[in-house]
């Protein structure tokens, strides 16, 4: 790598730096002031200082997850400042009148764009599924494991429907849980198992993933269990609690159709195999995958549209030569979210949906490619 090479690497760091550290700020500052109001707490005793310390720790966490949201973006605008700024200093006419191709300066940026990907993939992969319950957490909660509202959720082999009042997702507990079980497959009438809290316990070894329920009500031996229920619903070795087997998981019970976001890809090709989940959400579910899988190709397309659309030959105007490029890279993104929408809706089959807007955006990055300034 050249000394060139490097100036145009940090040049285009820097500018991602700038980009990140300014947008970021404007969103702290916006959603501060709007929901100031939430980081407050009845507490009398609590100063300016615990109020800061509080916004401070749940911003810290919120930056992975804008991190992830504007980094693709991001990426794609440095490379347009660092092409602008050659243009427009002229640093770029010595490069082209020493033979330099316009395509070699892109190295560079190509590897800056690169190390951009690793970074929001460990951040996705890594990072965001071991903060999801900070993430998730309310403004002020000054504890992680703060109690959220449930959304009842359904186990899809089982029948079996588990609600309650609230829930912890650090914690994976349920409060005051309600497990309906059905007729005739689990137990003989219509029977609502009610206990104090429910526990989410992962499968680990021989032992399957279930709930197990503090202080239930009725008592197993009251239960009217089938054969099929007897196998589902269990008895606690050791006391009175009692153990309900289902895949059901506690991200389920709490903003199911966005907490999925929060997995690595593993965990989420884990979750789409297993039956117990709807086919909806399962669909959802197959389309942030193969979104995910995508996203790397769909920026490096991106940037390489970007390039020759910033240096456009024969054009010398550098403030439409960006306006033409934002244009484009616009109605790529359009297309993405309508391919990717109608997906979701069964319109297309998924891998297409999620692929089609990097065959399209390929074939016009490569298209695009001669049009550019030598």
């Amino acid at each position: 790598m050249t000394l060139f090479d490097r100036h145009l690497l940090k040049r285009y760091w820097h500018v991602f730096a700038i980009g990140f550290v300014a947008t970021y700020g404007l969103y702290v500052v916006f959603d501060a002031f709007s929901n100031a109001d939430e980081f407050q707490t009845t507490d009398v005793n609590d100063g300016v200082l615990k109020l800061m310390m509080r916004m401070t720790w749940f911003y810290f966490f919120q930056a992975f997850a804008f991190f992830d949201l504007v980094g693709p973006m991001l990426a794609v605008l440095a490379t347009i400042a660092v092409f602008a700024l050659l243009h427009r200093s002229l640093e770029i006419y010595p490069v082209l009148s020493a033979g330099i191709p316009t395509w070699r300066l892109a190295l560079p940026i190509i590897l800056g764009t690169l190390a951009i990907e690793v970074g929001l993939a460990v951040n996705q992969e890594l990072i965001i599924p071991n903060i999801a319950a900070q993430l998730q957490a309310a403004r002020g909660d000054d504890d992680v494991a703060s109690m959220h509202n449930i959304q009842p959720a359904r186990d899809y082999v089982t029948n079996i429907e588990i609600s309650g009042e609230t829930l912890s997702i650090s914690e994976r507990r349920v409060l005051a849980a309600r497990f309906l079980l059905p007729v005739p497959l689990q137990v003989l009438e219509p029977t609502t198992l009610s206990a104090r809290e429910a526990i989410q316990v992962p499968a680990g070894g021989s032992r399957p993933a279930g709930w197990l329920l503090r202080d239930p009500d009725p008592r197993f031996e009251d239960l009217p269990l089938t054969n099929d229920g007897a196998r589902r619903v269990l008895k606690a070795p050791s006391s009175e609690d009692i153990f309900v087997v289902t895949d059901v998981t506690i991200d389920q019970l709490h903003n199911r159709t966005t907490s999925f976001k929060y997995m690595s890809t593993s965990q989420l090709l884990q979750r789409i195999r297993n039956p117990a989940f709807g086919m909806l959400t399962i669909r959802s579910q197959m389309v942030h995958v193969h979104e995910r899988l995508s996203r790397p190709f769909l920026i490096l397309i991106s940037v390489l549209i970007a390039i020759p659309m910033t240096l456009r030959r024969e054009s010398h105007s550098l403030l439409l030569n960006m306006a033409v490029c934002t244009l484009t890279l616009g109605g790529l993104f359009l297309l993405s979210q309508i391919s990717i929408h109608f997906g979701r809706l069964n319109v297309i089959e998924i891998g297409l949906a999620a692929w089609i807007p990097i065959v399209i955006g390929g074939t016009c990055a490569a298209w695009l490619s001669s049009l550019v300034q030598t």
